[in-house]
Formats: structure tokens, C-alpha cells, sequence
């Protein structure tokens, strides 16, 4: 679950993590009184706040020296579509701002802290190319890019934290106070369930470490241990389906191809989309039923699913080791009949059930067809789109 910049700041300086004076505004009334009673000699930074990266050279992120030209920049981002690299076709509508103090700084770092599946721990990434994306760097120059692992049982070390810092060219104290940047940052991450804390650019001003940006996602697996995190989501900010899907308990992820699939259990669903691509179709979803799936949540699922936009047909693949495939398949061919959805759907159904799920298909008035792999039903979706064209 991602959040916006003005909130990860607002954690950050919880944790005791130095940031610029930044105030999120909602409105031009919100701008004015910022610019009025918070930063009247000007010089502020008004920044787009949509959940993704780029937003500089999308346009998104604008100087300003007075107020006149603060809330010059405010008319102009309210509204406006944002497009990067993340955003996808679609772009992202500017709603909010944050208006910030702008912070004189000479060299731009990048940091971020995250969980690295192969090692099984969290490791902190860093570099001095900052201020650009981290991939990039990574591509052109894989050296820049330097790595500090954290042991989740004894916590920053505070000598491998000193060694990170002399690598990056802080000294003295500069580089205790990076040592304790890294501290207080693994603080948030782990107590508030983060799987990302990312700080691009990080500068220095007046000696000390100060994060000129801030990016937080958090762990939506931990959210109901967390309401604090919960309460910062922005729905407004995510793919609706995706949103829907969430509050009903499934995982649910656009992808633009043509075929849709419904699944229970995230590694089929990943298989599943790499057999509609060794067919020479495009998945247009990622979809996993999610646990303790029942008829109710897999006929809201099928509804969902073919809401989305360029849907030809829908691969239904299903194994039953705890879930009951009968009522899986009692939802979704009664969701096929209560929509009238007339394209091609293939199912393969196996497990617990199965036999009753297999009548729930036969008997089903759509236009439904049964397969007893994952590879046939793909191959079936292919020629009975070849046949519609």
C-alpha cells in the first residue's frame, strides 16, 4: 500500500528523521493561507502528490520564489494529468500538493531500505547518483550502487553503518548523523510494517543529512495490525478493480491483454499468465481468489473481472486441495448467467469437488467450456478467438 510524499514526511519526522517544512494543500484557499502564514518570503517547492515516481520530469514538481508564482504553479498542477514511467497510459490525476520549503543543497544521494527475498533480510541500498531513478544508475554504473544488509535480530550495526557512510563521503559528523539516520529509518520500517522506504534524493544542508523526498509503501498483509497505515490510504490514487478487488479479499492486478483468468492461489495465477503468453495471447489481469474463496466472493470475482476494459474471453483455472472447486464454479457460472456475459470462457477445474463443479459448467447456459489442463485451456481460449475474428 503506497502513500503520498506529505504523509511518509510526516512519518519520518515522527521517527526524528530531518526533512524540509512542507505543508499538503487540497485546494488554492489551502495554498494561499500556506503561503501566507507558513513560507511568506516565498521560495517554496510545489510538488504534485500522486502515487508515482518521476513526477519532476512528468511536470509535476515546480520552483517558486514568491507567493504570486506558488500559487501560479498550484492553478497549473490541480488537475493536471501526470504521465511517467509508472503511471501507466491512463496517467495520474493531480488532487493534492505539497508545498515546501526549498532547501539550498550542493550533491544529491539516493537511499532506500527494503526486503531482499534471496537473503531473507532487509538490506539498505545506496548511492551517490541520487536525484535520478535507481535503475538507471544501476544499468549504467552497477559499482554506484552499494548495499548494507540488516541482521532483523541484532538490528543497524552501527560499524557497518559508519563504513556505508564513508563510502558515500560523509565524515566526521555527518556520518554519525547518517549512522543515525539509518537507525531511525529501520525503526519505521519495522514498526510500522513497511516493505518500503525509499529517499531519493537524500542531500546534506548545514552538515546534517535531510531527506529532500520521501517514498513509504507499506505491507497491505500487515494492514490489519496496523489501522494507523490503513487510515493513509488513498483510493482515489489506486486502479479501481484493484481497489474493489482488495476489500473483498482478492489480489488483483491490471495488465492490459485480452485474456482474463481467475484463480485461486498466487503461483498458479503467475503460471497461468505465463502459459496465455506461451500461447500467444496477453493476460489482462492477475487475480487470486484469495483464502477461504466461496460461490459469494467467485461470483463478485467474475463480475469484476469483466469490467475490465478489453476482456475477450476468461481462463477460469482452479486446483482444490483446501477450496471447494463446487462452489467456486457455482459462482462464477451463476455470475456468467446473471450478466449475460457472452464470451468465451474455459475452465479447468480440478480438486476438492470437482465432480459437482464439472456439472455447475455442463449445465451453465454460457458460452463455457471445460479443459483438464492449464496448457489446454489456454490453447482452447486461442482458437476460439481465432474463430469470433
Amino acid at each position: 500500500m503506497n502513500i503520498h510524499e506529505y504523509q511518509a514526511k510526516q512519518l519520518f519526522r515522527d521517527y526524528g528523521i530531518l526533512v524540509p517544512d512542507g505543508f499538503p494543500a487540497f485546494d488554492l484557499e489551502d495554498v494561499r493561507r500556506i503561503m501566507d502564514h507558513e513560507f511568506p518570503e516565498g521560495k517554496v517547492v510545489v510538488k504534485a502528490q500522486v502515487h508515482s515516481g518521476g513526477r519532476g520530469k512528468a511536470g509535476g514538481i515546480l520552483l517558486a520564489e514568491d507567493s504570486q508564482e506558488a500559487l501560479k504553479a498550484a492553478q497549473e498542477l490541480f488537475g493536471k494529468t501526470l504521465y511517467t514511467k509508472q503511471s501507466g497510459p491512463e496517467g495520474k490525476t493531480v488532487r493534492k500538493l505539497y508545498i515546501e520549503k526549498q532547501t539550498p543543497h550542493d550533491r544529491e544521494y539516493y537511499l532506500s531500505l527494503l526486503i531482499d527475498n534471496k537473503l531473507g533480510k532487509s538490506v539498505f541500498i545506496a548511492s551517490k547518483e541520487g536525484g535520478m531513478e535507481i535503475e538507471e544508475v544501476a544499468e549504467k554504473d552497477p559499482e554506484a550502487i552499494l548495499r548494507m544488509p540488516v541482521d532483523s535480530n541484532k538490528g543497524v550495526d552501527t560499524k557497518a553503518a559508519m563504513e556505508l557512510a564513508k563510502k558515500l563521503g560523509f565524515t566526521g559528523k555527518t556520518a554519525e548523523d547518517f549512522t543515525g539516520l539509518l537507525k531511525k529509518i529501520y525503526a519505521l520500517f519495522v514498526q510500522r510494517d513497511c516493505s518500503l522506504i525509499e529517499v531519493n534524493p537524500l542531500s546534506v544542508c548545514d552538515g546534517k543529512p535531510i531527506c529532500l523526498d520521501a517514498k513509504v509503501s507499506f505491507d497491505s498483509g500487515a494492514l490489519f495490525r496496523q489501522p494507523e497505515n490503513k487510515e493513509m490510504r488513498d483510493i482515489l490514487e489506486e486502479n479501481p478493480l484493484e481497489a474493489e478487488a482488495s476489500d473483498e479479499g482478492m489480489s488483483y492486478v491490471s495488465l492490459g491483454g485480452e485474456i482474463g483468468c481467475i484463480c485461486n492461489g498466487a503461483g498458479l495465477g503467475m503460471s497461468t499468465m505465463d502459459t496465455i503468453n506461451y500461447t500467444g495471447c496477453k493476460p489482462a489481469n492477475f487475480l487470486d481468489l484469495g483464502g477461504s474463496v466461496d460461490d459469494v466472493r467467485a461470483n463478485k470475482a467474475f463480475k469484476l473481472l469483466i469490467r475490465e476494459k478489453g476482456i475477450k474471453g476468461v481462463i477460469i483455472n482452479i486446483f482444490g486441495g483446501i477450496a471447494r472447486t463446487n462452489l467456486i464454479a457455482k459462482g462464477i457460472t451463476e455470475a456468467i448467467m446473471e450478466t449475460n456475459y457472452q464470451g468465451p470462457v474455459v475452465c479447468r477445474i480440478e480438486g476438492n469437488g470437482d465432480a459437482e463443479a464439472h456439472e455447475y459448467i455442463a449445465s451453465c447456459k454460457g458460452n463455457i467450456y471445460p479443459a483438464s489442463s492449464c496448457i489446454e485451456a489456454c490453447e482452447k481460449m486461442r482458437e476460439l478467438l481465432k474463430e469470433e475474428r
